[in-house]
């Protein structure tokens, strides 16, 4: 690849990673229930994908039936629609930049499914990766038990299952992309997501009380930025550069999330949550490294 292209191309990820990044700061201005935010983001998201996904042909034609592709897409959507409601939640009671860190752990157990259920084998530089994130995540959280009055400690706890949430996701992702362009199955996802969360919603009676114009835009804007525009950046990105480059990118996400954090929420991280966050942050960094195969999906 041609040094412009690739210089382009980081451009691109570094972008989208920015873009990912700000995410969390719509979701705080809103606060409100996590399965809610997350229906009118997937609501958004499909409708704004509709467009390109019926009318842009695939630049390759798939010959396998596309029914497999469809139950995969679904499949995914229904967990996708989990992960979201998990991290919506887990930012109503800890950081951004925790949560955040923790959902982007998706990649470490992602790993460690493959090994326990698909009996693929892991390399050293794997183990030695999710040695060092499950430390810097205790780190954190053992931080919040000792010093907060339990809330924060909840809320990593639920962005530690948003993380596992998100690792099933990009296993259904890897098998789904054999059957369907990117674009969409991202549709798809993101249709059959807010389908789940609109039952979920009702049988909650969450739209007893309907949200504001303020925060249904807001929620539109997250959408816009870090569920569609942030997307096709990133995945523009993935298919020119290589993967041990990309890795890099994307574990910047925490990064600029604690920087809104801290500039946007006020939310300053202690010495040692910070410390924790760091070595969480190198234990991320060593199992994508490690995984050199993979195919990389960005976090929420």
């Amino acid at each position: 690849m041609k040094n412009s292209e690739s210089k382009k191309a980081m451009l691109f990820i570094m972008l989208g990673v920015l873009l990912l990044g700000t995410g969390p700061m719509f979701v705080k201005y809103v606060q409100a229930n996590g399965v809610l935010v997350g229906f009118y983001r997937l609501f958004f998201a499909a409708i704004m994908l509709s467009i390109p996904a019926l009318l842009v042909k695939p630049e390759k034609e798939d010959s396998r039936p596309a029914k497999g592709g469809l139950k995969w897409a679904v499949l995914g959507g229904l967990v996708f629609a989990a992960n979201i409601s998990l991290w919506c939640s887990a930012l109503n009671f800890t950081t951004a930049s925790a949560v955040t860190l923790l959902d982007n752990t998706a990649p470490v157990w992602v790993g460690l499914i493959s090994w326990l259920v698909l009996k693929e084998k892991q390399p050293w530089q794997y183990w030695l990766g999710l040695l060092v994130t499950i430390g810097g995540a205790g780190i954190m959280i053992g931080w919040d038990i000792r010093n907060s009055s339990g809330q924060q400690s909840t809320g990593n706890l639920i962005g530690i299952a948003s993380g596992f949430s998100y690792a099933l996701y990009i296993l259904i992702t890897q098998q789904a992309r054999r059957y369907m362009d990117s674009l969409r199955y991202s549709w798809l996802v993101s249709l059959s997501g807010a389908a789940a969360l609109l039952v979920a919603a009702i049988a909650m009676g969450l739209f007893r009380e309907p949200l504001p114009a303020d925060s249904l835009l807001m929620i539109f804007l997250m959408a816009l930025t870090s569920q569609v525009i942030a997307w096709v950046l990133v995945n523009h990105a993935l298919g020119k550069l290589p993967a041990s480059a990309a890795s890099v990118a994307l574990v910047g996400q925490p990064v600029v999330t604690t920087l809104l954090g801290i500039v946007i929420l006020n939310e300053v991280p202690s010495p040692l949550q910070l410390a924790g966050a760091l070595v969480c942050l190198a234990g991320i960094f060593t199992v994508q490294k490690s995984q050199n195969n993979s195919v990389i999906v960005t976090s929420s």
